[in-house]
């Protein structure tokens, strides 16, 4: 018990200390599955970017989506994931799952409930009768959320490790309709993915979505949002998987503490909060409030957001389509901060095939823990002295066979493609199962491949206690 304490002091002390968005959510993540492209597949629900849930369907639908666009055929915009997701006159009813949460964690899931509450037209009220509702639940390990409204009870997911504010606003985020800041379909004009810096199995996980599943509402991208994910997310060698063009900002992604003005702006925007407002011209990026009053940002990331004084409309002004305000046309507003556009020089870089992944490598050794978890003597293949370990083809995923009957095994898709030939391999009969492969094959390892992030594992070999 002293150990298992000592893994729990360990993991949490980590999670206090500053991290990004990505690895605080890395770090949450209490079992190897949930690394997983499957979620469950008896209901048919795949995770991806870490903490976002969908349904299969919904997933091979946007695929498809994405290579009609990329094939550059036009695509008509659908009420899928827009309006048919927006909750229904602003009103998201909740409930809290009993005997889960202390009343510190209680504390932190009101306060990000009210930030939302405060900031926008959305209001977040217990639960009476309503069908369509949010649970804010332990979950089966890490957080997650599915995007929008999906009908029914929809799980919030926030385990041990999730409960903090901006991890909880982020999933709210989620919860009201919103994707990943580096998943817009404008992004390239923003942010470099370095492919070389990932983990081949997980590319995936950097599709953009598809210009006809996403209105951005003409906000501007925001390196300062709270959904936006670190230089580092997803790297396989510690290096920069996504790199601003901004380099002002290379440090500053995924590192929001609250919502950022341009997350408040879009949820604004999106429940067309200013709807029976009258008419104003705000500065800049300035937006109408639901107060009728206009808004504009500080500059202060912890505070982001005040009143302003709105412009006589001597100016020319755009109507916003879908708000009763008019406002200035800022689609090509700059990020708040920084001037130069000087791209940072960011290395990609050939490790070692043999090494330490992570930096607890050595005291899992200690414990004992290489003899106990193949993922472990995978991260650690120095300390765990399995450096001339001869490896086999095998599967690494957990619903190989289920993703076979639907076809990944084959997909033309290179991202996917890359993830079952690291994950499937057996099953798709990519190898042999059993084959030899050679001493000291480098593997991706799907099943906890980003492990590299500074501050993941603690709760992963936590389960692997609980396990024993």
């Amino acid at each position: 018990m002293r150990l298992l304490g000592f893994v729990l002091t360990v993991a949490f002390v980590y999670q206090a200390k500053s991290r990004t968005m990505d690895e605080a959510l890395s770090s949450a993540i209490e079992n190897s599955q949930a690394f997983d492209l499957v979620s469950s597949e008896s209901s048919g629900i795949v995770r991806v970017e870490l903490d976002i849930l969908m349904f299969m369907e919904d997933y091979l639908k946007e695929g498809k989506a994405r290579e009609e666009e990329q094939k550059g055929k036009r695509k008509k915009r659908k009420a899928y994931r827009l309006e048919s997701s927006r909750w229904p006159n602003n009103l998201v009813p909740y409930t809290i799952e009993s005997g889960t949460f202390s009343s510190s964690d209680i504390n932190v899931i009101n306060n990000a409930i009210n930030t939302w509450n405060t900031q926008t037209c959305l209001r977040f009220q217990t639960r009476s009768s309503e069908n369509d509702y949010v649970v804010f639940q332990n979950g089966n390990g890490g957080c997650s959320s599915f995007v929008g409204r999906i009908g029914g009870s929809q799980g919030l997911n926030l385990a041990n490790g999730c409960r903090f504010r901006d991890i909880v606003e982020h999933e709210i985020g989620h919860a009201i309709g919103f994707w990943h800041e580096q998943s817009r379909p404008d992004r390239d004009g923003y942010v470099t993915v370095v492919e070389g810096n990932v983990i081949s199995s997980l590319l995936y996980n950097f599709e953009k979505k598809p210009v006809s599943q996403v209105n951005t509402f003409q906000v501007a991208y925001d390196y300062r949002s709270v959904m936006h994910y670190g230089q580092n997310a997803f790297s396989v060698n510690g290096q920069p998987t996504i790199r601003t063009i901004d380099p002002a900002f290379q440090t500053v992604i995924g590192t929001a503490p609250t919502l950022s003005f341009r997350d408040i702006k879009l949820a604004n925007l999106m429940y067309n909060c200013a709807a029976n407002c009258p008419s104003l011209l705000c500065p800049g990026e300035g937006f109408v409030g639901k107060d009728c009053s206009c808004k504009c940002p500080t500059g202060n990331p912890n505070s982001p957001i005040q009143n302003c004084a709105s412009i006589p409309q001597s100016t020319t002004t755009t109507q916003s389509t879908t708000s009763g305000a008019v406002v200035a046309s800022t689609t090509a507003a700059p990020p708040v901060a920084g001037s130069t556009t000087t791209p940072a020089v960011v290395p990609t870089t050939t490790q070692p095939a043999c090494q330490n992944r992570h930096r607890l490598c050595g005291l899992w050794s200690r414990f004992g823990f290489c003899s106990r978890s193949r993922f472990i003597r995978m991260y650690c293949k120095v300390s765990c002295n399995t450096c001339t370990a001869v490896e086999r083809c095998e599967d690494f995923g957990m619903h190989c066979s289920y993703l076979m009957r639907r076809g990944f095994c084959s997909s033309r898709n290179r991202r996917i493609s890359s993830y079952m030939r690291s994950s499937c391999a057996a099953t798709c009969e990519f190898c042999e199962a059993g084959q030899l492969l050679g001493v000291n094959a480098q593997s991706n390892a799907p099943g906890l491949g980003f492990t590299s992030l500074i501050f993941l594992v603690p709760m992963v070999v936590l389960s692997q206690l609980l396990h024993l």
